[in-house]
């Protein structure tokens, strides 16, 4: 992976830039992740706040239109307390978004974009110690930020995104950290994130 993207990086800069349309940006990506509590039956569980890592490729078919697909991954801690546990419980967690979507750009200059997007795609919870079933779910998801670019092919990115995991029911990606405990009501997993990266611009 770390070679794949060093030369993906290296081959950038032998491409022509050719301004304005058809372009492909690659932006790896990191930032903060903030913690998301949700009702179990008879109490609550949360997932803790962490720091995450991203990978966006986004495409631009036309000037103020881009398609965009991410993955973001955040490590972190689920934790569960109910009437109907023992004790609390504490388990490593692992959160996967693969996404597709659409990003309306505000174009300002060469150098500055403002962005805002829809995507779609798949959540997943899993658990690396095996402690509980992964769970997989469709996800919804909004964005907003900025792109500055700081020469044609490098630029910075600045984003805020919520990604929402959605069950059947109207509820959200959840754990079931006991068997018995489940989600009580609407009780969704809201995974908001600020994030930032470095933007390389592969011209066509």
């Amino acid at each position: 992976m770390r070679y794949s993207l060093i030369g993906i990086i290296l081959f950038s800069f032998c491409l022509p830039s050719r301004g304005w349309g058809q372009q492909i940006e690659v932006t790896p990506s990191t930032g903060y992740t903030f913690g998301s509590g949700f009702d179990i039956t008879g109490g609550r569980a949360k997932l803790e706040g962490n720091v995450n890592l991203g990978l966006f490729l986004g495409y631009t078919p036309k000037r103020f239109t881009e398609l965009e697909l991410s993955y973001n991954f955040l490590g972190t801690n689920a934790t569960a307390n109910s009437i109907y546990l023992t004790e609390d419980v504490v388990s490593r967690s692992q959160l996967h978004f693969v996404m597709f979507g659409v990003n309306r750009l505000i174009i300002i200059n060469q150098q500055l974009t403002f962005f805002s997007g829809l995507k779609l795609g798949s959540a997943t919870l899993g658990f690396p110690e095996g402690d509980f079933e992964d769970q997989s779910r469709f996800s919804v998801g909004v964005q907003v930020g900025m792109k500055y670019f700081i020469t044609d092919r490098i630029g910075l990115r600045t984003q805020a995104h919520l990604l929402l995991p959605v069950i059947s029911e109207g509820g959200s990606l959840w754990w079931n950290p006991n068997t018995g405990i489940g989600i009580s009501g609407w009780s969704p997993i809201l995974p908001f994130s600020l994030n930032a990266g470095m933007i390389v611009r592969l011209g066509m």
